[in-house]
């Protein structure tokens, strides 16, 4: 089952699926944001973020979103390669790709991944951040042990989530996955 488990990471065509506001100097990040949101269009996709009025919070969150996630994977036990992870969810996303503009996607093998460089959520991280019944992030070895007393058919799992506009999260924390994956698709 475990064999054929893998995450993706969606970003829109003008972006890398490395690149990471928060791994910027707070200068560059809202110079950057300023750039991207000239491609805002009339429905919220992944640019809307960026725009004057939202980003402000947007970052402020994420920042404080990272280092929760950092701190937490540090407890478990987790050797970060950064402090701002890629973002990735376990399967696929109907919903991300859509809000990516039907952009890039990099896919990557559960198993290839070493259990110290990613950590899991139920959901998006910044969305479950404040949540007064957020569950903290988990390890692989807990993803798995979750799935095996969950349900013996996780095809069906992750559908279910994707057609609820649901998904696992998954924080990539060594940036060396996705720029294989890059070199190996060029």
């Amino acid at each position: 089952m475990s064999q054929n488990l893998y995450i993706t990471n969606y970003c829109d065509k003008r972006c890398s699926p490395a690149d990471s506001l928060t791994k910027l100097p707070v200068s560059d990040a809202y110079s950057l944001a300023k750039e991207l949101s000239q491609y805002t269009g009339s429905s919220f996709t992944s640019f809307s973020r960026f725009c004057d009025k939202d980003f402000d919070g947007y970052y402020k969150k994420r920042i404080r979103t990272e280092e929760w996630l950092y701190s937490s994977f540090i407890a478990l036990g987790g050797n970060p390669q950064s402090a701002h992870p890629i973002y990735f969810v376990l399967g696929e996303s109907t919903y991300l790709h859509q809000w990516f503009d039907h952009g890039l996607q990099t896919k990557l093998l559960l198993n290839d991944i070493d259990p110290a460089d990613i950590s899991f959520t139920f959901g998006d991280s910044m969305s479950i951040m404040d949540s007064a019944d957020r569950m903290n992030p988990f390890t692989k070895e807990s993803l798995f042990q979750f799935i095996h007393e969950t349900t013996s058919d996780i095809t069906s799992f992750l559908k279910d989530l994707d057609h609820k506009n649901r998904y696992i999260e998954a924080q990539l924390w060594n940036d060396t996955y996705v720029k294989q994956a890059d070199n190996s698709t060029k």
